[in-house]
C-alpha cells in the first residue's frame, strides 16, 4: 500500500495539533478589560497572535539589513528597537518618520479599533509591550513581508502600525506606570559599568 508523502502544510497542521497538547501557549493572550474605567485596563485581543516582544527588535532589524528588505521599514525597526531598550519619544518619531506619516490610514485604523473594542479603549493604557508587540507584528509580519492590508481589519499595515505609535507617544506622558520594557536587559552596559 502506497502512500503519498505529506505536504509541508500537512506536515505543519500535524505538529502544531501536537504542540496544542503541550501545556504552554507560545501566543500572546488577550489583555484588559474594555468595560472597566481603570487606568491600564485597555483591552486588546491578542489571542494567537506571535509574542514578538521576547524576540529583541535589534536582532531582526539588524538581520533585514543584510537582506535589503525596504529601507523605510529597516529603519522604523531600527527606531522602534531603540526604543525596546530603554529609548525614548525621538525614537518613536523616527519611526513614524521612516515609515511615513500615513495619518488617514492611522485615523481608520482607531476608528476599526473603536468599533472591536470601545471608543478611546487604549487611552486608559496598558503594558508597553503591547503596542510594541503590535507595532513590531505590522511592521515584520506585515509590511516587512510583502503584504499591504492587514488581513482581519483590511486596513494597511501601516496605518496599524501608527497607531501602535501614537499609543505608545500618548503612554510616555499618560501613563508612564506601564513601562515594562525589557530595556534593562536589552541595552549595552556603559563602559566601567558592573553587571549586577
Amino acid at each position: 500500500m502506497s502512500t503519498t508523502p505529506k505536504t509541508f502544510e500537512e506536515k505543519r497542521r500535524e505538529v502544531a495539533a501536537q504542540n496544542a497538547l503541550q501545556p504552554r501557549s507560545i501566543t500572546a493572550e488577550s489583555v484588559g478589560d474594555v468595560n472597566s474605567t481603570a487606568r491600564g485596563s485597555g483591552a486588546r485581543y491578542n489571542a494567537g497572535k506571535a509574542p514578538i516582544e521576547l524576540i529583541p527588535l535589534r536582532v531582526i532589524a539588524e538581520l533585514s539589513l543584510t537582506k535589503g528588505v525596504g529601507q523605510q521599514e529597516e529603519e522604523a525597526l531600527l527606531a522602534l528597537a531603540r526604543f525596546q531598550e530603554g529609548g525614548d519619544a525621538s525614537d518613536l518619531f523616527d519611526a513614524i518618520r521612516a515609515i511615513g506619516p500615513a495619518w488617514e490610514e492611522c485615523a481608520a485604523v482607531f476608528d476599526y479599533g473603536r468599533k472591536k473594542y470601545a471608543e478611546w479603549n487604549w487611552a486608559k493604557g496598558m503594558s508597553w509591550n503591547i503596542p510594541i508587540a503590535c507595532a513590531a507584528r505590522h511592521l515584520v509580519f506585515g509590511l516587512m513581508a510583502g503584504e499591504t492590508l492587514d488581513p482581519e481589519s483590511g486596513h494597511p499595515h501601516r496605518g496599524h502600525f501608527l497607531c501602535n505609535i501614537v499609543m505608545l507617544l500618548t503612554f510616555i506622558r499618560t501613563y508612564p506606570e506601564g513601562d515594562d520594557r525589557p530595556s534593562k536587559w536589552l541595552r549595552v552596559p556603559a563602559e566601567g559599568e558592573k553587571n549586577a
